[in-house]
């Protein structure tokens, strides 16, 4: 991947941007978003400095998922009552990209779909009920609203930190498939957890 160099437009740190796709960066040292445009960095982005908990991955780790390698881009976390999880974006040797959701120690990898009908509101998802979803019947598992706190590196879409998100997960045909209501878009993803032994990360 070619390395395009930048430096956060708040206090200075660099900000390496490898996928060509991204378009947004947020600075790991302050927290700043930024929007990637052709004249350089956009730092009208809001600041969200997140804390830092114990995790095997952090922004530029590498490593092994199920055989791949891997290199990890960026990060999303989001907060609900009862506590939080955090979404990496990590970029496969393959040239595929894909989400590695990390909640209390258990992965999840995602990758995201092109939703091809509209898909209802949040508010009428409700739990144990089917709905049609890319034409496969989704049945709906756990329903939950969180709020966007932040993130680290750079995204392939722009989000507003502290922003209000409905997260709604099931399953079709035995296939992990999670929806995300963000304030300017849905994000449909289908996944698979990720046994601990199939995630190998490099040593600093």
């Amino acid at each position: 991947m070619t390395v395009q160099q930048y430096n956060c437009p708040t206090c200075g740190a660099p900000l390496p941007v490898e996928n060509r796709f991204s378009l947004q960066v947020i600075c790991s040292y302050c927290g700043q978003s930024s929007r990637i445009t052709p004249q350089g960095l956009d730092p009208s982005g809001e600041k969200a400095l997140l804390a830092d908990f114990p995790s095997i991955l952090s922004i530029g780790a590498t490593g092994m998922l199920r055989g791949t390698p891997f290199k990890v881009l960026g990060m999303l976390r989001f907060k609900y009552d009862g506590g939080f999880w955090d979404e990496w974006f990590l970029a496969l040797d393959t040239g595929k990209k894909l989400w590695l959701q990390e909640d209390e120690g258990e992965f999840t990898a995602f990758e995201k779909e092109q939703l091809t009908s509209p898909v209802p509101p949040f508010e009428e998802m409700q739990v144990g009920s089917l709905v049609p979803v890319n034409g496969k019947q989704f049945f709906i598992m756990e329903k939950r609203r969180a709020v966007l706190a932040g993130g680290r590196g750079e995204l392939t879409f722009v989000v507003t930190p502290h922003s209000a998100v409905g997260c709604v997960d099931g399953n079709a045909g035995g296939i992990l498939m999670s929806i995300e209501y963000l304030p300017d878009e849905i994000n449909l993803s289908w996944g698979a957890e990720v046994p601990l032994e199939e995630l190998q990360v490099d040593a600093p």
